[in-house]
């Protein structure tokens, strides 16, 4: 192709990207009004229109509702109902693969349960590659197409690369699963890979009711704790990827082993492995090495005894809760944010823990701060890295709307 020619299609594939993402945070228009808003002729919204429902991507909704003199204009509305992305999230006791169309709506939805040493990294990209395929097919017979997937990782990842730099929990160190995956997956593309913390902190923003933030901290505890940062409306990602990694901020001079190899740090405390070290200390290491038992099951156990009102148990909560408070603190101290969201296991806990929480966290951060932010639990479930990475993988659709073949 020429070069005029490239030109060309990289101006038709901007145009395509501006008009789907206006119909995505707009809503319904007709061609004349998303031609006033782009700045596009009405021949060329008209045009590009066509293109995108031919690529399933819109569809015409009907006339306006508003009273007008002359023929009522046809809406047109974002559509993608056929177009799905994967969320892949990687994680010690399972395998878990959500599927979203671009409206955000959930078509599919699976978790596998790992009885094996998530170190084994053959076995687990091997489980990977079975779920993502035996999700591309299910797809694939009700007419959809997967256009992207994103793979939720428990560590730093260098997604230029491919490569999973350090998963300290999965003990996966220079992992080049991109490579390792390749040729395998029955989807178009290469896969994405991305820090679960930061895909459940894009989710949060996204579509967990905090779009109107521009300064948010999501705090994922579960095997281990790590957090997605807001800034400025933008994820704050750091040079090598590895920005809120609080879980490995030292909190303890002389602590507990950390699996980064580390003493003292936060993780050991409000991890899963800290939870029951407060609260089931005789029970705490058999329930750790049960590979059958998911971080639900365990937390759930915690939870019965509290319900049950053990008082080792709720002591042990209130110990914890001191813990999660320093740690807020220092989140408090360093980000300043409008809103830290607590994710993972926390709100199964959150009514024994948070009152001493809170009490620590008034405690130890600067007060106009702590004064300015709110602590929330979130709403998105247990796993909102997953809702994140199919997220970020429509983004590949929204930034070019041409990798969506067209039909007929």
């Amino acid at each position: 192709m020429s070069g005029q020619g490239a030109d060309r299609v990289d101006v038709r594939r901007h145009n395509l990207s501006l008009v789907l993402r206006l119909l995505a945070s707009g809503g319904p228009r007709s061609r004349a009004g998303i031609a006033a808003v782009t700045g596009l002729t009405k021949a060329t919204v008209s045009s590009l229109v066509g293109e995108l429902i031919g690529r399933r991507l819109v569809r015409e909704r009907g006339p306006e509702s508003a009273q007008r003199l002359g023929r009522p204009a046809t809406l047109v509305e974002l559509d993608g109902s056929h177009v799905v992305t994967l969320g892949v999230e990687i994680n010690v006791g399972h395998v878990g693969v959500l599927g979203a169309d671009l409206r955000g709506n959930a078509v599919y939805e699976r978790r596998r349960p790992l009885a094996i040493e998530a170190s084994d990294v053959d076995r687990v990209v091997s489980i990977v590659v079975e779920e993502i395929n035996r999700a591309a097919g299910f797809l694939h017979d009700r007419h959809c197409m997967v256009a992207g997937v994103t793979l939720a990782i428990p560590g730093v990842v260098d997604d230029d690369r491919g490569v999973v730099t350090f998963a300290p929990n999965l003990a996966w160190r220079g992992v080049h699963l991109r490579q390792l995956l390749a040729g395998r997956l029955h989807v178009t593309g290469e896969p994405a890979m991305f820090n679960e913390a930061n895909l459940g902190a894009l989710a949060e923003h996204r579509v967990g009711g905090h779009g109107a933030v521009q300064d948010l901290v999501y705090i994922l505890a579960g095997d281990g704790v790590g957090a997605g940062v807001i800034v400025g409306g933008n994820l704050l990602l750091g040079v090598g990827g590895g920005a809120g990694e609080i879980g490995h901020t030292t909190v303890q001079a002389r602590g507990r082993l950390c699996t980064c190899g580390a003493r003292g740090c936060w993780e050991t405390l409000i991890a899963a492995r800290g939870l029951l070290h407060d609260t089931l200390p005789d029970e705490a290491e058999p329930m750790l090495a049960d590979s059958k038992l998911t971080a639900e099951s365990r937390v759930a156990k915690v939870t019965a005894r509290a319900h049950a009102k053990d008082r080792a148990v709720i002591d042990g909560l209130t110990a914890y809760g001191r813990w999660l408070g320093i740690g807020l603190a220092n989140v408090v101290n360093t980000f300043n944010p409008s809103v830290i969201v607590l994710g993972g296991f926390l709100p199964d806990i959150a009514p024994w823990v948070l009152p001493e929480a809170l009490e620590t966290l008034v405690r130890n951060a600067l007060a106009e701060s702590a004064r300015t932010c709110r602590i929330e639990l979130t709403r998105l479930g247990f796993s909102p890295s997953a809702r994140g990475a199919t997220i970020h993988a429509a983004e590949r659709v929204f930034a070019d709307p041409m990798v969506v073949a067209p039909t007929g």
